[in-house]
């Protein structure tokens, strides 16, 4: 018998300590809607993986899938710090090929990195950005010694 039906719901608001708590058995009219042999029958979607024919488990596992590497001649990285176009990737043996026919064209590494300077004090090296942006500033409130002494400190506050 359960402490659920209408019956025996007045005794249990009157006698229990909790008339909230449940005795395990579901409500009625709460259990399982709509009732599972009331759905359709599932249907697997339709997809390349799912094709048993030309699928073999060496193309679906995507645990091995690690990044190929691109290689970069020097020349290649010549071209892309003078402005020009290089194909993003290419196979070592491409590669090899591509710089043994294109080693009379391009300028040599070390040319162009000393023709052009990078980075100088009005444009600096890239810094990262993330997190809250700071601004340093000299504080206004700390005075330095006067008096002659060596004191390489600066007091700086946000």
């Amino acid at each position: 018998m359960s402490w659920n039906t209408k019956t025996w719901s007045w005794v249990k608001k009157y006698l229990s300590i909790n008339p909230l708590s449940t005795d395990g058995m579901p409500v009625v009219g709460k259990f399982r809607t709509p009732a599972p042999a009331s759905q359709g029958k599932y249907v697997y979607p339709k997809s390349e993986a799912s094709a048993i024919s030309n699928n073999p488990y060496y193309k679906r596992d995507t645990r091995r899938n690690f990044p190929r590497l691109a290689v970069y001649t020097q020349n290649d990285v010549a071209l892309l710090l003078e402005g020009g176009h290089v194909d993003p990737s290419l196979t070592a043996e491409a590669a090899a090929d591509k710089a043994v026919a294109t080693s009379t064209e391009a300028k040599p590494l070390v040319e162009i990195l000393n023709s052009q300077k990078l980075y100088t004090t009005s444009k600096l090296a890239p810094a990262p950005r993330f997190g809250p942006q700071v601004t340093w500033k000299e504080s206004t409130d700390f005075v330095p010694p006067n008096d002659g002494s060596y004191f390489p400190m600066r007091v700086i506050t946000t």
